[in-house]
């Protein structure tokens, strides 16, 4: 299964033996379960900006989403090789990070 990290500001991080934190906070693990949904080909995680570049030197990753808040870093973090990069935009945002999940299709990110 293909490796993705939801960038996010902050989350509670419980320590996940495979490869890295799984949310304990509501929001977070909500907003992973919805995206896994849209990615299910994906073993999703959450990370933060500074987690997320010490990940990509650690582990072969495939996609990263950023939250709307840190479209800013999109970029940058496109920069590591063969990582495919999406932010979600802010309606989408609102949507996925609240349950119930509607459901949503991959071209609504940008």
């Amino acid at each position: 299964m293909k490796k993705a990290l939801l960038i996010v500001h902050h989350y509670k991080p419980e320590k996940d033996k495979l490869w890295g934190s799984l949310a304990t906070d509501y929001a977070t693990s909500d907003m992973i379960k919805n995206i896994a949904d849209l990615f299910p080909d994906h073993d999703w995680r959450p990370a933060t900006i500074a987690e997320a570049r010490q990940i990509l030197r650690k582990f072969d990753i495939d996609r990263l989403l950023l939250v709307p808040m840190l479209k800013e870093y999109a970029e940058e973090l496109d920069a590591y090789p063969d990582v495919h990069v999406d932010c979600l935009t802010p309606d989408i945002y609102g949507k996925i990070s609240k349950p119930p999940f509607a459901f949503l299709r991959k071209e609504y990110l940008n």
